[in-house]
Protein backbone atom coordinates (compact mmCIF):
# COMPACT_ATOMS: atom_id res chain seq x y z
CA UNK A 1 0.00 0.00 0.00
CA UNK A 2 2.86 2.39 0.82
CA UNK A 3 4.47 1.64 -2.57
CA UNK A 4 1.22 2.45 -4.41
CA UNK A 5 0.83 5.68 -2.45
CA UNK A 6 4.46 6.67 -3.18
CA UNK A 7 3.99 5.95 -6.89
CA UNK A 8 0.78 7.96 -6.91
CA UNK A 9 2.48 10.93 -5.29
CA UNK A 10 5.37 10.71 -7.78
CA UNK A 11 2.98 10.62 -10.76
CA UNK A 12 1.03 13.57 -9.34
CA UNK A 13 4.25 15.57 -8.81
CA UNK A 14 5.35 14.79 -12.37
CA UNK A 15 1.97 15.89 -13.71
CA UNK A 16 2.13 19.17 -11.79
CA UNK A 17 5.67 19.78 -13.10
CA UNK A 18 4.53 19.20 -16.71
CA UNK A 19 1.54 21.52 -16.26
CA UNK A 20 3.76 24.18 -14.70
CA UNK A 21 6.09 23.94 -17.69
CA UNK A 22 3.21 24.61 -20.10
CA UNK A 23 1.73 27.45 -18.04
CA UNK A 24 2.31 30.85 -19.66
CA UNK A 25 5.04 32.94 -18.06
CA UNK A 26 3.87 36.16 -19.67
CA UNK A 27 0.78 37.57 -21.30
CA UNK A 28 -0.03 40.54 -23.53
CA UNK A 29 -3.29 42.16 -22.52
CA UNK A 30 -3.48 44.82 -25.24
CA UNK A 31 -1.61 46.87 -27.80
CA UNK A 32 -2.86 50.43 -28.16
CA UNK A 33 -2.01 53.14 -30.66
CA UNK A 34 -1.37 56.13 -28.42
CA UNK A 35 -2.96 59.50 -29.05
CA UNK A 36 -0.88 62.28 -30.59
CA UNK A 37 -0.46 63.98 -27.21
CA UNK A 38 1.35 60.87 -26.00
CA UNK A 39 3.74 61.01 -28.95
CA UNK A 40 5.26 64.32 -27.93
CA UNK A 41 7.95 63.33 -25.49
CA UNK A 42 9.78 66.03 -23.58
CA UNK A 43 13.42 66.26 -24.49
CA UNK A 44 16.03 67.17 -21.91
CA UNK A 45 17.55 70.54 -22.67
CA UNK A 46 21.03 69.18 -21.96
CA UNK A 47 20.61 66.69 -24.83
CA UNK A 48 20.54 69.59 -27.30
CA UNK A 49 23.46 72.02 -27.15
CA UNK A 50 22.41 75.56 -26.22
CA UNK A 51 18.75 74.61 -26.29
CA UNK A 52 17.57 76.81 -23.44
CA UNK A 53 14.29 76.12 -21.68
CA UNK A 54 12.16 75.94 -24.83
CA UNK A 55 12.97 73.60 -27.68
CA UNK A 56 13.02 74.80 -31.29
CA UNK A 57 9.80 74.26 -33.23
CA UNK A 58 11.28 71.57 -35.53
CA UNK A 59 11.83 69.25 -32.54
CA UNK A 60 8.15 69.52 -31.65
CA UNK A 61 7.09 68.91 -35.28
CA UNK A 62 9.28 65.80 -35.59
CA UNK A 63 7.85 64.35 -32.39
CA UNK A 64 4.28 64.76 -33.70
CA UNK A 65 4.88 63.02 -37.04
CA UNK A 66 5.52 59.50 -35.80
CA UNK A 67 3.20 56.93 -34.30
CA UNK A 68 3.46 55.50 -30.80
CA UNK A 69 2.18 52.13 -29.59
CA UNK A 70 1.76 51.08 -25.97
CA UNK A 71 2.11 47.37 -25.24
CA UNK A 72 0.46 46.35 -21.98
CA UNK A 73 1.85 43.04 -20.75
CA UNK A 74 2.49 41.17 -17.54
CA UNK A 75 4.94 38.67 -16.16
CA UNK A 76 2.94 35.92 -14.49
CA UNK A 77 3.64 34.43 -11.06
CA UNK A 78 7.14 35.04 -9.74
CA UNK A 79 8.00 37.11 -12.82
CA UNK A 80 10.74 36.76 -15.39
CA UNK A 81 14.47 36.70 -14.77
CA UNK A 82 16.61 39.46 -16.33
CA UNK A 83 16.84 39.25 -20.11
CA UNK A 84 13.15 39.31 -21.04
CA UNK A 85 12.55 41.11 -24.34
CA UNK A 86 9.45 42.73 -25.79
CA UNK A 87 9.71 42.76 -29.61
CA UNK A 88 7.49 45.07 -31.68
CA UNK A 89 7.48 44.19 -35.39
CA UNK A 90 5.57 46.30 -37.89
CA UNK A 91 4.83 46.84 -41.57
CA UNK A 92 4.22 50.33 -42.96
CA UNK A 93 1.62 51.25 -45.59
CA UNK A 94 4.19 52.10 -48.28
CA UNK A 95 7.11 49.88 -47.20
CA UNK A 96 6.48 46.13 -47.37
CA UNK A 97 9.48 44.93 -45.33
CA UNK A 98 9.08 43.98 -41.69
CA UNK A 99 10.76 46.42 -39.32
CA UNK A 100 11.36 45.79 -35.64
CA UNK A 101 12.12 47.47 -32.34
CA UNK A 102 12.72 45.83 -29.01
CA UNK A 103 13.08 46.59 -25.33
CA UNK A 104 15.20 44.26 -23.23
CA UNK A 105 14.69 44.25 -19.48
CA UNK A 106 18.03 43.77 -17.73
CA UNK A 107 16.28 43.30 -14.40
CA UNK A 108 13.66 40.91 -13.04
CA UNK A 109 10.19 41.81 -14.27
CA UNK A 110 7.07 40.97 -12.31
CA UNK A 111 3.47 42.09 -12.58
CA UNK A 112 1.95 44.51 -15.07
CA UNK A 113 4.18 46.49 -17.44
CA UNK A 114 3.85 48.90 -20.34
CA UNK A 115 6.39 49.01 -23.16
CA UNK A 116 6.21 52.06 -25.45
CA UNK A 117 7.39 51.93 -29.06
CA UNK A 118 7.60 55.03 -31.25
CA UNK A 119 7.99 54.63 -34.99
CA UNK A 120 10.98 56.75 -36.02
CA UNK A 121 10.00 59.93 -37.86
CA UNK A 122 12.18 58.89 -40.82
CA UNK A 123 10.35 55.54 -41.18
CA UNK A 124 6.99 57.29 -40.84
CA UNK A 125 7.93 59.87 -43.51
CA UNK A 126 9.23 57.23 -45.98
CA UNK A 127 6.70 54.45 -45.39
CA UNK A 128 3.54 56.00 -43.96
CA UNK A 129 1.50 54.72 -41.05
CA UNK A 130 1.77 51.29 -39.46
CA UNK A 131 -0.66 48.97 -41.23
CA UNK A 132 0.10 45.75 -39.30
CA UNK A 133 2.05 44.74 -36.20
CA UNK A 134 3.12 41.79 -34.09
CA UNK A 135 4.29 41.85 -30.45
CA UNK A 136 6.31 39.04 -28.93
CA UNK A 137 7.65 38.50 -25.44
CA UNK A 138 10.81 36.41 -25.45
CA UNK A 139 13.24 35.01 -22.94
CA UNK A 140 15.21 32.26 -24.60
CA UNK A 141 11.94 31.18 -26.22
CA UNK A 142 8.60 32.65 -27.22
CA UNK A 143 6.54 33.36 -24.09
CA UNK A 144 3.62 35.34 -25.56
CA UNK A 145 2.51 36.76 -28.89
CA UNK A 146 -0.22 39.07 -30.12
CA UNK A 147 -0.82 40.33 -33.66
CA UNK A 148 -3.02 42.84 -35.41
CA UNK A 149 -5.84 41.16 -37.36
CA UNK A 150 -4.11 41.82 -40.70
CA UNK A 151 -0.56 40.79 -39.66
CA UNK A 152 -0.45 37.55 -41.61
CA UNK A 153 -1.50 39.18 -44.89
CA UNK A 154 0.88 42.13 -44.49
CA UNK A 155 3.85 39.94 -43.48
CA UNK A 156 3.35 37.57 -46.43
CA UNK A 157 3.50 40.44 -48.95
CA UNK A 158 7.02 41.45 -47.99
Amino acid sequence: MTKILSCGVAVLALGVAVLAQDAPLASISKVVKEERAAVTTPMVASAVPSAGSQLPKFFEDDARRGETFGVYWSAVGQGLAPGATVMFEYVLEEAPEIRAQHIQYDFKTAGARKAVFTIPEKDFREGGKVKAWRVRILRGRLLAERTSPNWKDAAERK
